[in-house]
Parts: structure tokens; C-alpha cells; sequence
């Protein structure tokens, strides 16, 4: 399996016979890069885990009528009137057969949905944007909301074996930043896990690591790839 960090929380994975595009997100063109032609003996599956900006790039709409693109989209994402492109709709706490691969969600503490995918007999966790939100100086109340949100979401993986996962870290949160992480390693772990959403600042993989995270990848540029 090989994994490609592209940019924020997007992600190229490939698989024996699928390619599985998570959240690409390009900043207007500016960042990352894909380009379906490059993959023309396999099935791609572009996944969005909801509709904020920096998760959904409307230029993987450009790619509706080739043959082998399908869509993974969560319920609040919409494209454009007459898209022609293979779509599957997901809602929350869902499983779905689709074009040979199988895709649980969750729920997400922000908007949309997390996937976990099953592709080629390989399991592969993208969180998108459900996270500890935990933020300095908000009211208890709602840290405690957050904390019951992802605790509750990430206690339905239990039992799951998977292989890679994308997990936020977002330094934002200041000396937060790790706790979804952390609860999801103690939870349910991974063979390796790529921290995202970290806005730029790859050094988060360093500190993962000093924290004692031993299966953390540590990703230092963009379309940056690794060998699973």
C-alpha cells in the first residue's frame, strides 16, 4: 500500500486495485495535486468528508465522466445540478457496499462525517474533521460535550484492526493538540498513523513522536509518499 500526504487532511492511497482520494484540497490551485489519468488500470474512490472548504475542492468534480472515478460524498456535500459522476451519499453511522470496497461512518463533532474503508483487505481510517475539539478558555460545558462526542464516535471502532489512519492534530489547540490521537491509540490504534489538519506546521510529527506515539509517520513536505 503505498500513502501520499498531499496538503491540510488530503490523502492518496493506493491499493492493489483501488485508489482512495481522501478530502482533497488544493487552496484554489495554489497546493497538492492529482491527476486521475495517471491511475487508468484502477478504480478511484474521491471521499469528502464534509463540505467546509478546506475538505472539499470542487475541482474533483472535473473528473464525473471518467469511468473509473466514483464519488464517496457525505450527506451535507452537494455538487452541481446534472452532475453526471457515480455518487454515493453517506449519512452517519452507516454501512455501504460500493464498486468492491466497504465504508463505515461515523459521526463528526463539526460537520460530515468520518470514513473507514475497507479496500483490497486493507483498512484505512480517515477521520475528517471529527476531532477533541478541546479549545483553552471555552466553557466547561462545552469541552465536556466535545469530549463525550469523540470519546463516544471512537469507542464504535473497538475490535477494528486498521492499518493506516488519519487523525487530526491541530496545534491550534494548543497542549490539546494530541488528545484525539492519544484517545485514539489508547481506543483502538493503528498499525501507522499520519497526524493532518495541522495547517502547515509539520514539526507536529516530530512532537508526536516525543510524546511517545512510536507508529506516527512523520510527514515533511506536500505529495510527500510512503511505502505501508
Amino acid at each position: 500500500m503505498n500513502v501520499t500526504y498531499l496538503h491540510h487532511s488530503g490523502f492518496l492511497v493506493e491499493t492493489e486495485t483501488k485508489v482512495l482520494l481522501f478530502d482533497y484540497y488544493t487552496e484554489s490551485g495554489r497546493k497538492a495535486y492529482f491527476d486521475p489519468a495517471a491511475y487508468p488500470e484502477k478504480d478511484i474512490f474521491v471521499f469528502v468528508s464534509h463540505a467546509h472548504e478546506d475538505h472539499y475542492d470542487r475541482r474533483i468534480l472535473d473528473w464525473g465522466s471518467l469511468p473509473n472515478v466514483k464519488y464517496v460524498l457525505s450527506f451535507d456535500v452537494r455538487t452541481m445540478v446534472g452532475f453526471a459522476g457515480e455518487v454515493l451519499h453517506v449519512e452517519p453511522h452507516q454501512e455501504y457496499t460500493f464498486g468492491g470496497i466497504t465504508v463505515k461512518t461515523l459521526q463528526s463533532n463539526d460537520e460530515g462525517v468520518a470514513f473507514l474503508v475497507k479496500a483490497d483487505g486493507k483498512t484505512i481510517y480517515h477521520a475528517g474533521d471529527l476531532n477533541w475539539w478541546h479549545w483553552n478558555g471555552e466553557p466547561d460545558f462545552f469541552n465536556e460535550d466535545i469530549k463525550k462526542s469523540y470519546t463516544t464516535e471512537i469507542d464504535k471502532l473497538k475490535g477494528e484492526t486498521i492499518d493506516v489512519a488519519f487523525v487530526p492534530a491541530d496545534l491550534r489547540l494548543e497542549d490539546k493538540y494530541f488528545w484525539a490521537v492519544n484517545y485514539f491509540q489508547q481506543t483502538v490504534g493503528a498499525e501507522v498513523l499520519f497526524p493532518m489538519h495541522f495547517w502547515g506546521r509539520f514539526d507536529v510529527c516530530h512532537m508526536l513522536k516525543e510524546l511517545g506515539f512510536a507508529n506516527i509517520m512523520e510527514i515533511t513536505e506536500e505529495n510527500e509518499s510512503f511505502e505501508i
